[in-house]
């Protein structure tokens, strides 16, 4: 597997970099079914900087004067539509997503990330589908289950020699999130995931909401790698700051806690709804 193909395709989940001033702002409790974001990401040991951009499309209006802005897709329900696109270091790494919630109890989510790498030496492809059911159980609490598929192969010629192969694997996953956050847009929101095969990850998040518009979220993941190898323990703190229900900007840091291994992950993004 491209573990660092990988590293970069589930990122793009994730937090990054923008330019503000391409967007207008508007008047507040505009109802919105559309969000761009605009990302950029240091990784320690990499020498470029990866930039990306996603695009959502709601498939319902997005009204965001309850709740908070940030998490209100998930406590509306409302379905979406996503894809973007990301480069770093000769590596091009698009991404598709789809969420449909059902009667405001189901919730089937599909994500899929693609990167492809070529080099004097060769090229590598990877490849991820992500596959998630949640039920709710009240307004607050959800629970599910999914499973993550991973392809890749690699073909290279060092030297006169070729090396050529390719790798699927399958993990089944849990999770489950617990959100305090009402219609005033202050409260927490919990998640947990818990990823098993040959490699196990447990990771969780905590966030809470000072204003509908302002979060701090503190992450931690403990992956258990195979006998032989140190396990991975990693922390993480994000801050998001919506100006208005329509633009933001968010922060946030990324660091292995029990390892000496260059593994920080510093991130700017800033996001528009109309």
């Amino acid at each position: 597997m491209n573990n660092r193909a990988k590293k970069l395709s589930t990122t793009l989940t994730a937090l990054s970099l923008a330019t503000a001033t391409v967007f207008s702002i508007s008047a507040a409790h505009a109802a919105t079914q559309n969000e761009v974001k605009v990302m950029a990401v240091d990784f320690e040991g990499i020498d470029d900087n990866l930039y990306g951009v996603t695009y959502v499309r709601y498939l319902d209006e997005l009204s965001g004067n309850s709740g908070a802005y940030l998490i209100n897709p998930y406590l509306l329900r409302v379905s979406s539509l996503s894809g973007g696109y990301a480069t770093v270091d000769g590596i091009d790494v698009f991404n598709l997503g789809s969420t449909f919630y059902l009667d405001n109890t189901w919730m089937i989510a599909v994500e899929g990330g693609h990167s492809k790498s070529d080099d004097e030496f060769g090229d590598d492809d990877y490849t991820n589908i992500n596959l998630k059911a949640g039920y709710n159980l009240s307004r607050e609490w959800q629970i599910g289950a999914g499973v993550i598929y991973e392809h890749s192969s690699y073909d290279y010629n060092v030297n006169g020699e070729s090396f050529s192969g390719s790798e699927n694997n399958t993990s089944p996953l849990v999770f489950t999130r617990y959100t305090t956050v009402g219609n005033a847009g202050t409260g927490w929101d919990f998640t947990a995931q818990y990823i098993t095969d040959d490699v196990d990850v447990l990771s969780g998040s905590a966030r809470y909401f000072f204003t509908p518009g302002l979060s701090i979220e503190g992450s931690y993941s403990y992956t258990d790698v195979p006998r032989g190898f140190d396990n991975v323990k990693n922390a993480g703190v994000a801050l998001d700051y919506w100006v208005n229900e329509q633009f933001s900007i968010s922060a946030s840091y990324e660091t292995n806690i029990d390892s000496d291994a260059d593994n920080k992950v510093a991130s700017l993004s800033a996001s528009y709804r109309f």
